[in-house]
């Protein structure tokens, strides 16, 4: 089944007769998980901005004493002298926050009369930057603008994004050669990083300037390389002045494009970008004719601060926006969403509704035999194993699964899910733009065209019906597109989740299905048995997939982290809770009398008796596995 950890909600509408979880926002664990507030494009004399946002930011920090605040660069307006610090920025953001502040130099921030400078930034955060360089082994003369700050399991790194006055961004220059000393320090934790200009970004048209975009800045690919390279998590910036969240992503150079790629592509592999120019300055506006490759949400015409709670190997955020107006408001959630780490760390207990002690099971087998074709199935007549399915399309067969060709993704989509023929003799691969792809004895029923999907809306997975003449698409906002004999009975498009819906799966008359979220809720439909589920609980990372057990009166949820829930009469058969992975569960599958999870990497967890046949794990595809399917005869 397929993953992706994204939500575009506020608030969740409790439905009980559909088994809603509750609860609006999943809160930090009692013993304090870390809060870093980040914004920037702030400190306007002539605007509300950013007394709006910095009311957001004062309450926020009083109901979070322990919480950080990164500044994303231009603190303030027009340029980055003291005196507009001390004037414009100071009386909404400044006084006691600063204490708590992680800034980065803006390009206002080197907009001094007398030429190229950020000395009024540097002076104006001299408490902060002093202790932050001088740990890196830099001085405030050294005028570099880089630093590194533990904040609880993370390891936040902020660089200089004006490269000309930061000695350069290429290979070799300081700057990349301390990104990576630190990324090389960092290995084993979650790793943010922030610095001002976004790398990607959709087009905008201010009053004031012409069309920007979208994603043209490549001057920081080889960091973003480099970030993807160490498994990094997510990447803050400003500059654009809108709300826009992405994928993960990353960078492209063909051969002969030495600039790279400026739209990117998206790739689990990569690290998430939010952009967050919104801090006070002059609203930016998109033109309303290009969304960049990638993008999941984009806001403009907003004041707001982006809050993050950083778990032990997740974490979750929200968009905290004051109104259009500019006036100081509580907060509206207008994104909000979990993503698991990719190096995550230890989950801790995992419990189940049914009281199953901590999931410490080890897996029956070790996830590092390369693929194995053509082996003699364990007994005459029955056939056994299963197939991955790469982001790229790319199939990868085991034991007696067949390969029988890999899907192109639809440009800018990636592969969601591969679901076999009942005879196992064929599949279907789905992309999150809901292109089908039928291979042996599968059929094509239908895809959704241009129209059918809204802005921004992704499929992710696909599950046959019991005769294999239809299926079902899903969606991250609930959907169910049925195609050929599948039937409708219901889904949640109607109802503003907690969560985005990852994954889902047929009863085993077809006559129901069940769909089931980010943060662990779950939906019955038709003939499903609604057992229980994770909703309103907090989670140490994004449950992943749904698998019903044989007997249909229970289920297991699988979180990225590996962590088990058992509901029902389903056995607890074991997890990987509490072991660190080096790449995040993405999937799971029922298998025989129990079931098998993959890993990004393609390392295989099987917790069977059916044989394991093999993984990719100890040499990982070129692009993250976002699904397993099983072969059971």
């Amino acid at each position: 089944m397929r993953r992706s950890w994204t939500a575009v909600v506020a608030t969740l509408v409790v439905a009980s007769a559909l088994a809603l979880a509750g609860g609006s926002t999943r809160p930090a664990k009692a013993d304090g998980d870390p809060v870093l507030f980040a914004a920037g494009d702030i400190g306007n004399c002539n605007g509300p901005g950013d007394e709006a946002t910095g009311a957001l930011i004062k309450a926020g920090v009083a109901q979070n004493p322990n919480s950080k605040i990164a500044m994303l660069g231009d603190g303030t307006y027009p340029d980055g002298s003291l005196q507009s610090y001390q004037q414009c920025y100071d009386p909404n953001w400044g006084g006691s926050l600063v204490a708590r502040t992680l800034p980065t130099p803006g390009n206002h921030d080197y907009g001094q009369v007398a030429g190229p400078s950020d000395a009024g930034y540097r002076q104006y955060f001299d408490s902060v930057l002093q202790p932050l360089q001088a740990a890196g082994g830099q001085t405030l003369a050294d005028n570099t603008g880089w630093y590194s700050y533990d904040l609880g399991d993370w390891h936040i790194i902020s660089l200089n994004w004006d490269c000309t006055q930061a000695q350069g961004c290429s290979a070799g220059n300081p700057q990349t050669q301390f990104l990576a000393s630190e990324l090389q320090k960092a290995q084993g934790k979650c790793i943010l990083t922030f610095w001002h200009g976004a790398r990607f970004f959709s087009r905008d048209h201010t009053l004031t300037e012409a069309p920007r975009g979208p994603s043209i800045d490549t001057k920081t690919n080889l960091w973003w390389k480099m970030l993807q390279a160490a498994g990094a998590d997510v990447v803050l910036s400003g500059h654009q002045h809108i709300y826009e969240r992405f994928d993960h992503m990353s960078v492209v150079e063909p051969a002969g494009a030495p600039t790279g790629d400026t739209q990117g592509q998206v790739d689990p592999a990569g690290p998430r970008q939010f952009v967050v120019g919104t801090g006070g300055g002059e609203h930016g506006i998109f033109d309303g004719t290009t969304r960049a490759v990638g993008s999941q949400v984009a806001l403009d015409n907003q004041f707001g601060v982006l809050k993050m709670t950083l778990h032990a190997g997740s974490y979750d955020w929200q968009f905290l926006s004051s109104g259009t107006t500019g006036e100081p408001a509580a907060g509206n959630v207008l994104d909000q969403g979990s993503d698991a780490c990719h190096a995550s760390g230890p989950s801790g207990t995992t419990t189940t509704s049914s009281g199953t002690t901590t999931a410490t099971t080890a897996p029956t087998t070790t996830p590092t035999t390369a693929p194995v074709s053509g082996q003699t199935p364990p007994a005459p007549g029955a056939q056994k194993g299963y197939w991955m399915v790469g982001a790229d399309g790319k199939v990868f067969g085991f034991g007696q699964a067949k390969v029988m060709g890999d899907a192109t993704p639809t440009p800018g989509a990636g592969a969601a899910d591969l679901e076999p023929t009942p005879s196992g003799q064929g599949y279907w691969i789905v992309d999150s733009a809901g292109k089908v792809s039928a291979f042996g004895d599968a059929v094509l029923h239908g895809m959704p065209d241009s129209l059918t999907l809204a802005a921004g809306e992704k499929v992710t997975s696909l599950s046959t019906t019991t005769t294999g003449n239809g299926y079902w698409l899903f969606t991250d906002r609930g959907r169910v597109l049925p195609y050929g004999d599948a039937t409708s009975y219901g889904d949640m498009s109607k109802v503003k989740l907690n969560g985005p819906v990852l994954g889902s799966i047929p009863t085993s008359t077809g006559k129901g299905y069940y769909m089931v979220a980010s943060d662990g809720g779950i939906f019955a439909f038709g003939d499903a048995a609604f057992s229980g589920s994770m909703g309103g609980q907090h989670l140490n990372a994004p449950v992943e997939s749904l698998v019903p057990d044989g007997a249909g009166k229970g289920y297991w949820l699988v979180a990225s982290d590996g962590g088990i829930f058992a509901f029902g009469d389903a056995p607890f058969k074991g997890s990987m809770g509490g072991t660190r992975l080096a790449r995040p569960v993405t999937g799971m599958v029922r298998y025989a009398d129990g079931y098998l999870m993959v890993g990004q990497d393609g390392g295989i967890f099987n917790f069977s008796t059916s044989p394991f046949f093999g993984s990719l794990g100890s040499h990982p595809p070129a692009r993250p596995i976002v699904s397993v399917a099983a072969l059971n005869g």
